[in-house]
């Protein structure tokens, strides 16, 4: 009785321990496929473009999911530059991939604007993610009146996407005409000078009969033109000889 017993317990063992050897490859090679499929592998979808990520994911039998576009300095606009679950990662068959597109750099260069005129800088400005500030000007004789002579920041100075850049306009060169000194006394030419905002340039004097002495003979420049304000016009002065 105990020999037969001892054999039925031995039995019982071992059927049971091949069941749980049969369960055990069921979990693990069966269960898996008909839950699903295999496991796959991530790709590295890191600089691809929306369209290139989603060919390269369903070819891995794989979803794409665009999670959002986001400010980015390192890559380019409307690629990816980050995505989840990480390259290389195991995951089911069709499991998503959620993948970050990048809007660009939230830093911007300024554009060298020197020579445009105010609307035309104003879309250009525009067009890169940048504004207008203030707008100021200045006398310049090399820029065309109302064109732009520079911008603060410079041109090729880095700023944030939205920042306001100020631009200065050029005024051209400020003209206003000469006024006529001839006949007058030096004491008043000099004065008249001053008040049309020129400066009184050289001053020579020469002996005279048809002009009193102190009085102005001849200008440079003739009165009448126009000529750059708070530049100088020389005169010469009636004499006697001595």
């Amino acid at each position: 009785m105990y020999y037969n017993g001892t054999k039925v317990f031995l039995i019982s063992f071992l059927v049971s321990l091949f069941t749980a050897a049969i369960v055990c490859v069921l979990f693990i090679f069966v269960l898996p496929f008909a839950r699903g499929g295999a496991d796959k592998v991530v790709p590295d979808l890191i600089g691809s473009n929306q369209e290139q990520a989603r060919v390269i994911a369903e070819s891995r039998d794989l979803l794409l999911v665009v999670g959002g576009e986001e400010e980015n300095d390192e890559v380019p606009p409307q690629l990816v530059f980050r995505q989840t679950p990480l390259p290389g990662s195991v995951v089911r068959s069709k499991s998503t991939i959620t993948v970050f597109v990048s809007k660009g750099s939230s830093q911007i260069m300024v554009p060298d604007m020197q020579g445009l005129g105010l609307s035309e800088a104003t879309v250009q400005m525009s067009e890169l993610g940048l504004k207008i500030g203030d707008v100021k000007s200045e006398e310049n004789a090399q820029v065309e009146k109302d064109k732009i002579i520079s911008t603060i920041p410079e041109a090729g100075v880095k700023v944030k996407r939205g920042e306001s850049i100020t631009v200065v306009l050029s005024r051209g060169v400020e003209t206003v005409a000469v006024p006529r000194l001839i006949g007058k006394s030096f004491s008043s030419a000099k004065r008249i000078i001053e008040n049309a905002g020129f400066v009184v340039g050289s001053v020579r004097y020469e002996v005279s009969t048809e002009f009193n002495v102190g009085i102005v003979m001849r200008q440079n420049p003739s009165s009448g033109r126009e000529a750059k304000k708070g530049s100088a016009i020389d005169v010469v002065v009636a004499t006697v000889l001595e």
